[in-house]
């Protein structure tokens, strides 16, 4: 369960690094980054990023690491929805896993979805969060060395 926790928190440190990101690139001071961002979706928050990246940038177009950046983010929010919108259980069939189960509602038929996680599901995914919250930071200090010193927290 500590690592599903874990993953939890790692996705809180990208939205937070994405607010830091947000302040820096459009030259607000973080105390007033903080309100303008705080009524944000997660959702706005990339978009706001990536378009005033963009508008950074000297090309007017984000370079192709920044972009698969972006869209791993926008992966991270959807493995976040699936931690936390979905009913997890402890699998007693299946001792030290955890079974997954969500309920949708597909051409007027109820279903329910179940899967297994095992604790090194739950380790790759806390990876894969701490190295998107890492290259939001490294990434955007490459490509924007003037943003660098405004970027590190």
């Amino acid at each position: 369960m500590t690592k599903f926790a874990e993953c939890i928190v790692w996705f809180q440190n990208i939205e937070h690094t994405l607010s830091i990101c947000i302040s820096a690139f459009a030259n607000m001071e973080e105390e007033f980054g903080r309100i303008v961002i705080s009524q944000m979706s997660f959702n706005a928050r990339v978009s706001t990023l990536a378009a005033l990246a963009t508008h950074r940038s000297p090309q007017s177009e984000l370079h192709e690491d920044v972009v698969e950046l972006f869209k791993r983010v926008r992966w991270a929010e959807q493995e976040r929805n699936r931690l936390v919108h979905s009913m997890w259980d402890l699998n007693e069939e299946i001792p030290g896993t955890l079974k997954r189960q969500k309920a949708s509602n597909k051409k007027n038929r109820h279903r329910i979805n179940e899967e297994n996680y095992f604790p090194e599901d739950f380790d790759a995914l806390e990876k894969l969060f701490e190295g998107i919250n890492t290259d939001l930071i490294f990434l955007l200090s490459k490509h924007f060395p003037e943003m660098s010193k405004k970027l590190h927290y």
